[in-house]
């Protein structure tokens, strides 16, 4: 039986102060010595033993696993080999072991800590993509050495040629979309099961290498005129008669929430629990966990927005709104919001009216129509400008320019005033 273990020695002290780590292999009473592409420094070493700290060992620890799967694997033969033999089959590499790989169950785990993250949006997309594969497949597992270029096509004519599991029409981003969430799946597997610094590929390939994922369809425009904006924000009242009429005044009402607050999201007007010195703050849920300063952004109250804070305002002081008083969760809540919105479509004469219009038109006319500057509507947004980290850095948070902005949007939209005054003709 050959034993490994991992050694530094302590005369082999290199000329830039590090060793390099060996495995020590011993058989049949014999000892040879296997090279390792790790080098250690001092801080490395307990200086009493001279022994491997637990951050090296548990690399090492994977190498001597890996060693011990080539053995077994040898069998019978290992015991009439002579330490070189055996040295020899180490040294031609661990074959990989991609067919233990479950990559459903992977994905599952990774959805689910995209879940504990706080990233629902994600682990929503990449759920229905998973959901997808299974009926693609018609199982629930699938090897990831099953992940070939020949099964990603496969599967893209899969989706090419499927039906509806509603009555609701087919677009044709999902060709794009879900072998996108597959090949960044396959990406962070391969990230988890291979240490390429160690020499461990368990997954030494990748079909996107020869299967590319086909391009998006450009997304639809949703960004919707002042004028259109501002006959959904003046919508009368419907009767509350039933409960379609009750959704089409909830719908305009969150509709314009969003609209005054920069584009604020449902499941942030869910969830949003701070409003004080005429501010509502919150911390993006789509970008908080992506971000250093979690995606935090305040926005002032202005006028227009207060009578809907007091009709929606929650008078525990638990959260702004009471939307989670009356809906389950922020998904329910997004669902009345859109069946409303479909019926205000229909009453205005929209197509496909969407709630994400609210934030896509406010920043189209800040852009276009009053020609705020480019910057200012991105800060608004609350994104995030990679070229102006640097910068951002050194900057205090100042909301006072996107204050200005949104009341000049605001008094677009329901005046039609652009707060340019006009020159007196002479």
């Amino acid at each position: 039986m050959a034993t490994f273990k991992a050694e530094v020695y302590k005369h082999q002290k290199r000329s830039d102060g590090t060793w390099n780590v060996k495995i020590r292999v011993t058989h049949n009473r014999q000892k040879k010595y296997l090279s390792t592409p790790i080098y250690v420094k001092q801080d490395d070493i307990t200086r009493s033993s001279f022994k491997l700290k637990k951050n090296i060992t548990d690399k090492t620890d994977k190498m001597i696993e890996e060693y011990e799967a080539v053995c077994a694997d040898l069998g019978l033969r290992l015991k009439s080999m002579s330490i070189e033999e055996l040295i020899t089959e180490l040294e031609k590499g661990v074959k990989p072991k991609v067919e233990n790989i479950d990559f459903i169950a992977f994905s599952d785990r990774k959805i689910k800590e995209m879940e504990e993250d706080g990233r629902e949006g994600s682990a929503k997309s990449y759920k229905t993509t998973i959901e997808s594969l299974k009926r693609f497949i018609k199982r629930d597992t699938l090897s990831i050495s099953e992940i070939t270029s020949t099964f990603m096509e496969d599967y893209e004519k899969y989706l090419k040629d499927r039906k509806p599991l509603t009555n609701r029409v087919l677009g044709d981003r999902a060709i794009s979309m879900y072998p996108g969430y597959i090949r960044a799946l396959h990406n962070l597997a391969k990230k988890e099961y291979n240490d390429e610094e160690l020499g461990i590929i368990r997954i030494p390939w990748s079909p996107f290498q020869k299967y590319h994922v086909k391009k998006p369809t450009p997304a639809r425009k949703r960004n919707l005129s002042a004028e259109v904006i501002r006959k959904i924000l003046t919508l009368p009242d419907q009767p509350s008669t039933n409960i379609g009429c009750t959704r089409v005044n909830l719908a305009r009402d969150v509709f314009a929430l969003s609209f005054y607050l920069i584009g604020m999201n449902t499941v942030d007007l869910y969830y949003c629990d701070c409003i004080s010195d005429g501010r509502i703050t919150y911390q993006r849920t789509k970008t908080k966990n992506r971000r250093d300063d979690k995606a935090e952004i305040s926005v002032k109250i202005e006028p227009e927005v207060m009578p809907l804070i007091e009709k929606y305002r929650d008078k525990t002081g638990r959260r702004v709104f009471k939307f989670y008083k009356m809906y389950a969760s922020k998904d329910c809540l997004n669902t009345a919001v859109n069946k409303g919105l479909k019926k205000i479509g229909e009453i205005l004469g929209i197509e496909d009216l969407e709630f994400y219009a609210a934030r896509h038109s406010w920043a189209t006319i800040a852009r276009n129509d009053l020609r705020i500057n480019k910057y200012v509507v991105h800060e608004a947004l609350n994104h995030v400008d990679d070229a102006m980290k640097v910068t951002d850095m050194y900057l205090e948070k100042d909301y006072s320019q996107n204050d200005d902005a949104n009341r000049r949007v605001i008094t677009y939209v329901l005046t039609g005033d652009d707060g340019v005054k006009k020159r007196k003709k002479k």
